[in-house]
């Protein structure tokens, strides 16, 4: 007797639904169990893992999302860890989607290894600094190994993997309007949140993180240093002025650009941002960063006028009284102060330094100084000191030769890229990587007072801008 196909099928649909239905029951009986036996946390691990698993298949068809999700938890680390309890390891995310990436490329790799980008100039020296960092783990007078293993992942290992891992899954142009949306995104979003914390009061977890300790730092003559979501006010500021810096410049194109005045309210907002923040040292970000956007216009004009607008904002500030009673201005205005007191602190530290230093060529190990060498080395000279700054740290930690080293490698980046972007024919793109290159050696100056360039946000963007600049100019994003 020959069946019937549509009895047949309308009977396989039967089964497959009522499958459906007795696996989702035996799910929810499952997942029941566990919250009752084991907590709720593993009950909500179970419920997001069919969500990380469509999220790991989605990934290894397009790396750049996981690269965008390093830049996003640039943002977001300091945020989560403060909101979230449960002191949730937030910061091995970065980790996590970094060896994501290095996994797809090697099983999944779509286009053919290209080795320019691993022996193009930016790598080869991020790639030295890494070597040496290594080498370093095996300083005599380094005290711990895994504060070696926490400290160097920020100094090292980050900008070699962000800034290579990068040229290798963001081969197109509109990986850049990408990264630059989720920056503009957070930044702003991050000038809302303090301008919240200015005019109407920090949040009950905020004002806890000040009684802790950071109101020291954070409340100045009884006005609160703004900081945002981000790890301090330093960060914040410097953060700010880096965006603003850039999203300026890419909105001062003169050609088609159909962003043209969202990039400049970004820009403004930022610097407001910056203001608020009472970080005097982000100032170098505005300055150097800008001074190298006028030079690299190729327009004589164009850069007189730069050098008469910073020639007249730095005579306000020294040798005016001008809005001496605005907090931001005054704050500012310390900065140029040949007295200012935190100035001649750190300048007496770094004879202490230049003392100590003298008979240890390769420091003291990376790892021994700042946050890390209190939590692991407390009660040792160089742990308790005091860094005072990024290039403080990396002479305390790797010595003269170390820093020597640290400092040809930024200036050698600097080099490398300007050049390539000097012949580059001009463009929004060309504007685009200018602006990123300008943020770079902006805060390469900044981060004499403030470690910026291991910090989050400002490292990551730093570093996957410079991953950019290289493929913008070597033509992949055309």
């Amino acid at each position: 007797m020959s069946s019937n196909p549509l009895y047949d099928d309308l009977k396989t649909r039967k089964r497959q639904k009522l499958a459906v239905y007795v696996v989702a029951v035996l799910i929810s009986l499952g997942v029941g169990y566990v919250v009752a036996s084991g907590g709720i946390k593993i009950g909500f691990v179970l419920i997001l893992l069919p969500l990380m698993v469509v999220f790991l298949i989605v990934a290894f068809n397009h790396p750049s999302i996981l690269m965008h999700m390093v830049v996003a938890m640039g943002f977001l680390i300091t945020l989560l860890s403060r909101y979230v309890p449960g002191n949730v390891p937030f910061g091995l995310s970065t980790d996590g989607f970094l060896v994501l990436i290095i996994l797809v490329l090697l099983f999944h790799q779509r286009e053919k290894f290209d080795s320019k980008f691993l022996t193009n100039g930016v790598s080869m020296v991020l790639l030295i600094w890494l070597g040496f960092s290594i080498l370093e783990m095996f300083n005599p007078l380094a005290r711990s190994k895994v504060a070696w293993f926490y400290a160097n992942r920020g100094l090292s290992f980050y900008p070699a993997l962000m800034a290579i891992l990068s040229m290798f899954v963001y081969r197109d142009k509109k990986f850049l309007k990408a990264f630059l949306i989720i920056w503009a995104g957070f930044s702003v979003f991050g000038t809302l949140w303090g301008m919240k914390q200015l005019y109407f009061g920090v949040s009950a977890v905020e004002q806890q993180w000040l009684n802790a300790g950071a109101a020291s730092t954070h409340i100045l003559f009884g006005k609160l240093r703004v900081f945002s979501y981000y790890s301090d006010a330093a960060q914040f500021g410097a953060s700010q002025a880096h965006t603003a810096l850039v999203f300026g410049i890419l909105g001062l194109y003169s050609g088609k650009s159909k962003l043209r005045y969202a990039f400049l309210g970004v820009a403004v907002l930022s610097l407001y941002g910056m203001l608020i923040s009472g970080t005097r040292g982000a100032m170098g970000v505005l300055a150097l960063g800008g001074f190298t956007y006028f030079v690299l216009t190729k327009n004589f004009r164009v850069v007189l006028a730069g050098v008469i607008i910073a020639g007249g904002l730095f005579v306000f500030l020294k040798y005016t009284t001008i809005m001496q009673s605005n907090y931001q201005v005054n704050r500012m205005r310390t900065a140029l102060s040949s007295g200012d007191p935190s100035m001649m602190v750190r300048k007496r530290r770094e004879e202490v330094l230049a003392h100590y230093l003298s008979d240890k060529p390769i420091g003291g190990g990376i790892g021994s100084a700042g946050y890390w060498g209190k939590r692991f080395s407390p009660g040792t000279f160089l742990a308790e000191i005091g860094t005072d700054g990024h290039y403080t740290r990396i002479w305390m930690e790797t010595g003269i030769v170390g820093l020597w080293l640290y400092l040809g490698m930024l200036g050698y980046i600097a080099f490398y890229l300007g050049r390539r972007l000097w012949f580059m024919p001009d463009s929004l793109l060309r504007q685009s990587l200018v602006a990123i290159y300008s943020g770079y050696l902006g805060v390469c100056l900044a981060s004499y007072t403030n470690g910026l360039l291991t910090q989050i946000p400002t490292g990551v963007l730093v570093f996957v801008g410079l991953a950019l600049v290289y493929l913008g100019t070597e033509g992949e994003l055309d």
